[in-house]
Protein backbone atom coordinates (compact mmCIF):
# COMPACT_ATOMS: atom_id res chain seq x y z
CA UNK A 1 0.00 0.00 0.00
CA UNK A 2 1.69 3.72 -0.88
CA UNK A 3 0.42 6.53 0.82
CA UNK A 4 1.56 10.10 -0.23
CA UNK A 5 3.45 12.21 2.32
CA UNK A 6 2.83 15.93 2.96
CA UNK A 7 5.94 17.16 0.67
CA UNK A 8 3.81 15.29 -2.33
CA UNK A 9 5.98 12.00 -2.18
CA UNK A 10 4.88 8.52 -1.89
CA UNK A 11 5.67 6.57 1.65
CA UNK A 12 5.07 2.91 1.60
CA UNK A 13 3.49 1.82 4.28
CA UNK A 14 5.10 -1.34 5.88
CA UNK A 15 2.89 -3.87 6.75
CA UNK A 16 1.53 -4.64 10.75
CA UNK A 17 3.93 -6.61 12.71
CA UNK A 18 0.55 -7.33 14.93
CA UNK A 19 -0.58 -10.44 13.23
CA UNK A 20 2.57 -12.21 12.77
CA UNK A 21 3.01 -11.55 16.48
CA UNK A 22 -0.64 -13.14 17.15
CA UNK A 23 0.55 -15.88 15.19
CA UNK A 24 3.44 -16.95 17.36
CA UNK A 25 1.94 -16.25 20.47
CA UNK A 26 -0.85 -18.18 19.50
CA UNK A 27 1.48 -20.79 17.99
CA UNK A 28 3.89 -20.70 21.71
CA UNK A 29 0.32 -20.94 23.13
CA UNK A 30 -0.94 -24.42 21.76
CA UNK A 31 3.01 -25.39 21.64
CA UNK A 32 3.46 -24.65 25.58
CA UNK A 33 -0.34 -26.98 26.23
CA UNK A 34 0.64 -29.72 24.60
CA UNK A 35 4.09 -29.75 25.70
CA UNK A 36 2.20 -29.89 29.36
CA UNK A 37 -0.16 -32.49 28.51
CA UNK A 38 3.43 -34.64 27.75
CA UNK A 39 4.98 -33.27 30.88
CA UNK A 40 2.02 -34.13 32.93
CA UNK A 41 2.53 -37.74 31.20
CA UNK A 42 6.10 -37.83 31.64
CA UNK A 43 6.15 -37.01 35.25
CA UNK A 44 3.29 -39.66 35.80
CA UNK A 45 5.34 -42.31 34.06
CA UNK A 46 8.19 -41.88 36.23
CA UNK A 47 6.36 -41.93 39.34
CA UNK A 48 4.97 -44.97 38.90
CA UNK A 49 8.03 -46.63 37.65
CA UNK A 50 11.25 -47.76 39.11
CA UNK A 51 13.97 -45.53 37.59
CA UNK A 52 15.19 -47.52 34.04
CA UNK A 53 19.09 -47.54 33.41
CA UNK A 54 18.41 -44.42 31.24
CA UNK A 55 17.86 -42.49 34.82
CA UNK A 56 20.86 -40.33 34.61
CA UNK A 57 20.15 -39.24 30.96
CA UNK A 58 16.58 -38.29 31.44
CA UNK A 59 17.83 -36.54 35.09
CA UNK A 60 20.47 -34.80 32.68
CA UNK A 61 17.39 -33.66 30.31
CA UNK A 62 15.04 -32.89 32.84
CA UNK A 63 17.74 -30.09 34.23
CA UNK A 64 18.03 -29.17 30.34
CA UNK A 65 14.46 -28.44 30.47
CA UNK A 66 14.24 -26.71 34.01
CA UNK A 67 17.07 -24.11 32.42
CA UNK A 68 15.26 -23.48 29.02
CA UNK A 69 12.08 -22.87 30.86
CA UNK A 70 13.36 -20.62 33.02
CA UNK A 71 14.69 -18.53 29.94
CA UNK A 72 11.60 -19.15 28.34
CA UNK A 73 9.52 -17.29 31.65
CA UNK A 74 12.08 -14.49 31.33
CA UNK A 75 10.64 -14.09 28.18
CA UNK A 76 7.10 -14.01 28.97
CA UNK A 77 7.97 -11.52 31.68
CA UNK A 78 9.79 -9.26 29.00
CA UNK A 79 6.70 -9.85 26.23
CA UNK A 80 4.15 -8.86 29.33
CA UNK A 81 5.94 -5.83 30.67
CA UNK A 82 5.92 -4.98 26.66
CA UNK A 83 2.59 -5.76 26.62
CA UNK A 84 1.64 -3.70 29.25
CA UNK A 85 0.47 -6.75 31.30
CA UNK A 86 2.25 -6.54 34.02
CA UNK A 87 4.51 -3.56 35.47
CA UNK A 88 8.07 -3.12 34.75
CA UNK A 89 10.35 -4.49 37.36
CA UNK A 90 12.96 -1.76 39.22
CA UNK A 91 16.64 -2.61 39.25
CA UNK A 92 16.94 -4.60 35.22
Amino acid sequence: MVNEKEDGTEAKETPSAKPALIAELTWAQLYTKAMHKDLVAISTAVGKNQPTTSGAVMRKSAEQLHDQLQDANRTVDKLSEQAGTRPKRVGK
